[in-house]
């Protein structure tokens, strides 16, 4: 497949749209990919030149590789996310799809998919990432559970909430859709063109407030969704509000739990 190829699969807007409309709750919420996952990744990438971040949203996952290769290009199909991603030296954003990049063949060192393969046709999305990476390039996969430990009883009503904002969305005709993230090494083997295969697992503690502990909640898609459709979730959203203001003091700490998925080309 050459630059500029068909996708092998159509994109699925509902996914894509659910990242419209909530950017500053985004950017201000979700967390900077901790240094644990890049240098777990450069301990098999020690020189990259190109880094392709793919689904690079508001660009929290691609200003990481600042300052570790001298390209770097965050590839993003939402428009709100991509527009609120803030070029910066060596770092540039481009519109595209996971299974649809634009770019040149074996042209990366390190491809990476934060947060959102699980929104991505996996078998095409492999496909293009094996197309775009050079020979002995690592392609790297990542997440961190939701919620994050915090408190028991804050964590049943975040879980509580999203789980009713799912419910919600899933009736609709059309909706978005996700993959299991448990199945990802599986098909990482399955897919049979990676010479190494490998899952680490990692964790991160942060600083957190109140306020950012609830703009977490808000910066999940099922939650703007639900709302997106006028759902009566609101008062669930103000009692969730009322849980974390409750236990949670006004500093504490958060962890993270990563899992990241390598495959070597």
């Amino acid at each position: 497949m050459k630059e500029g190829a068909g996708m092998n699969k159509p994109v699925s807007q509902e996914n894509i749209a659910r990242f419209s409309g909530y950017t500053d709750v985004y950017n201000a919420a979700r967390p900077v990919p901790p240094e644990v996952i890049k240098q777990s990744i450069l301990l098999y990438a020690s020189t990259p030149q190109v880094v392709v971040d793919i689904g690079s949203g508001t660009g929290l996952s691609t200003q990481i590789w600042q300052g570790v290769a001298p390209q770097i290009i965050g590839i993003e199909p939402n428009d709100d996310m991509r527009n609120a991603a803030q070029p910066s030296e060596g770092i540039e954003y481009r519109a595209g799809y996971s299974n649809e990049t634009g770019l040149p063949d074996a042209c990366a060192d390190i491809v990476t998919i934060s947060q959102a393969f699980h929104w991505m046709d996996i078998d095409s999305t492999l496909e293009e990432v094996h197309r775009i990476l050079k020979p002995g390039g690592m392609f790297a996969v990542y997440d961190c559970d939701w919620p994050p430990a915090v408190h028991w009883q804050v964590e049943l009503g975040y879980k509580a909430l999203q789980s009713k904002c799912d419910a919600l969305n899933f009736a609709q005709e059309k909706h978005a859709t996700r993959n299991d993230k448990g199945s990802y090494i599986a098909r990482f083997n399955a897919f049979g063109k990676f010479k190494f295969v490998k899952e680490v697992v990692c964790h991160s503690v942060e600083p957190c407030t109140p306020e950012r502990m609830i703009g977490i909640a808000l910066s999940q898609g099922a939650i703007q969704d639900a709302l997106k459709l006028g759902a009566p979730v609101q008062p669930d959203i103000d009692d969730f509000c009322k849980l974390v203001r409750a236990h949670c003091p006004a500093q504490f700490e958060i962890m993270f739990s990563y899992r990241l998925r390598l495959g070597m080309k």
